[in-house]
């Protein structure tokens, strides 16, 4: 049996930190069009909140999210929805996916950076 250690306040700080550069990164490359950059900095993202034990390999989410500061929560509880969508389940989930929706949750984003987009 494996047991891991929480992480620290410090530790949450620090990703909730990344997880807020990482979003301004994703917009302005979304704004750029740079899709595959958009997915490996997703991907190396989601690969530091597992590091955290927030979600598992299969992107499961293994803590409460409203335990969370705001980004992290909203991070964690767009991949709980993404796993929810039924006419989604038999497809692969992807990254460009949960970023979809993580982006869609984000006030700044939508508020913010949507409306220059058009």
């Amino acid at each position: 049996m494996i047991f891991f250690t929480q992480p620290t306040i410090e530790q949450l700080q620090a990703l909730e930190t990344d997880i807020e550069h990482t979003l301004n990164t994703l917009i302005e490359l979304e704004l750029e069009e740079a899709y595959p950059e958009m997915t490996t900095r997703f991907a190396q993202l989601l690969a530091q909140v597992q590091a955290a034990h927030l979600i598992d390999f299969k992107l499961d989410v293994l803590v409460n999210p409203v335990s969370f500061a705001t980004e992290t929560r909203i991070l964690l509880e767009s991949l709980m929805e993404a796993k929810a969508r039924p006419h989604k389940r038999h497809r692969l989930l992807t990254h460009r996916m949960i970023l979809k929706i993580w982006l869609r949750k984000n006030q700044r984003f939508m508020n913010e950076f949507l409306p220059q987009m058009f």
